[in-house]
């Protein structure tokens, strides 16, 4: 699962449950994420196991470890695994569509070398980004969500322009598959220029946060003076983190031609931190056809190349190529018509899944993907529907048993 935390949870993802509330057809954590993605398939799994009523064709059970990070489990599993050839992935998220495609994608790592240089006279600013409602990078980039990190590079912008400032510190998003909704970042000033800059901040907060208030109705922005400051990274740095943060792409690329309102490729700007003397880009980038996937790392890597920073390039996984011809597909949607009496909608996605590694591997595997109703996955808003849960299980039983 994606650990993902409101900030006042002391919740620790590494030894707490998850602490499950019901909240009329809704299941949530307690200021976390939920795991229903994709923990709700496992349990699925384990109690059709269990069921020894059930009709169904020989099956096997496949749990991959490491899906949310770089689906290692899937990319490790041997050739010679399994022996079926009908594969039904449960990790959709919304009831009622037949996923029969989806995105391949890799992560960008950018490194800007940083020097620290000593001042004097100089007062810190605090200034956060919060509130923003954030979301999975593939299935809610196309949407009129925030990216914490370009609005405050927004803010750092606005200021250079009528005042000197240095940069301490930032930190902004948690994982490179989430939209981020938090970042931080400490600046300084010149002491005479500490009342006239965080006029200019409160100005240009207020803006932003006007444009932003009917797509992201709970955005903060918090701006807190500080203690004198004696060591600021050296500009040459700053110079190259502006400029990536305002030119590196966020959000839609391409669309699909073939449907009205799916995404074909994008990228996330996903994370901002400082290591080891360096500050560190994370961009996620998401495709279904693998040349504009080159497209856009190609547009990516011209903007690192101008600012001289370093990168390298991991994660790749591969795209869901559509099958014009599935025998599995077109059982699915007719048992969905006579189950519910209505169309099931067939479609591919812009989320990442482990169908394309699996498809790598075995070529002659027919494979469809569904699922439950979910909602703000990769957020601690992200919730499950008891009553979809229900129905889709059934409809996975009752799938099982045609499959016979």
């Amino acid at each position: 699962m994606v650990c993902e935390k409101e900030n006042d949870s002391s919740h620790d993802f590494t030894k707490d449950p998850i602490k499950l509330e019901i909240d009329g057809d809704y299941i949530h954590g307690d200021k976390t994420t939920l795991g229903a993605d994709n923990g709700i398939a496992v349990a699925m799994g384990l109690a059709i196991l269990e069921d020894n009523t059930l009709e169904h064709p020989n099956i096997e059970l496949l749990f991959t470890t490491s899906e949310e990070v770089e689906m290692e489990g899937a990319f490790g599993l041997s050739k010679d695994v399994l022996k079926g050839t009908k594969l039904l992935n449960v990790d959709s998220e919304e009831e009622g569509v037949l996923v029969t495609g989806s995105a391949g994608g890799e992560l960008i790592e950018v490194r800007i070398p940083i020097e620290y240089e000593k001042v004097s006279d100089y007062v810190g600013i605090d200034i956060e980004v919060k509130g923003l409602m954030g979301g999975h990078s593939g299935m809610e980039i196309h949407k009129p969500r925030g990216n914490s990190n370009k609005i405050l590079n927004n803010i750092l912008k606005g200021i250079r322009k009528t005042t000197d400032i240095k940069l301490i510190y930032i930190s902004g998003g948690t994982k490179d598959n989430a939209i981020p909704r938090q970042t931080i970042a400490r600046i300084a000033v010149e002491s005479h220029d500490s009342s006239k800059c965080i006029s200019k901040i409160e100005e240009i907060k207020n803006k932003i946060i006007d444009e932003n208030k009917l797509e992201e109705p709970g955005i903060d922005i918090v701006v807190t003076k500080g203690e004198e400051i004696s060591e600021a990274i050296n500009d040459k740095a700053f110079d190259s983190l502006i400029s990536l943060l305002d030119n590196i792409p966020t959000g839609v690329f391409t669309m699909l031609p073939e449907y009205e309102d799916v995404v074909e490729s994008s990228s996330n700007l996903a994370i901002i931190r400082i290591e080891n003397a360096q500050i560190i880009l994370q961009v996620s980038t998401r495709s279904s056809a693998e040349n504009i996937l080159l497209k856009l790392r190609q547009k990516i890597l011209n903007e690192i190349d101008k600012t001289g920073a370093q990168y390298k390039i991991s994660g790749n996984y591969p795209e869901w190529e559509y099958n014009p011809k599935s025998e599995l597909r077109d059982i699915a949607l007719d048992l969905y018509r006579e189950m519910f009496g209505k169309e099931m909608e067939s479609t591919v996605i812009h989320a990442g899944l482990e169908c394309g590694v699996l498809a790598k591997k075995y070529p002659n595997l027919d494979i469809i993907s569904f699922g439950p109703n979910m909602y703000d996955v990769h957020t601690p808003k992200e919730k499950l529907s008891i009553s979809s849960t229900k129905r889709t299980y059934e409809y996975l039983i009752q799938l099982l048993k045609r499959l016979k």
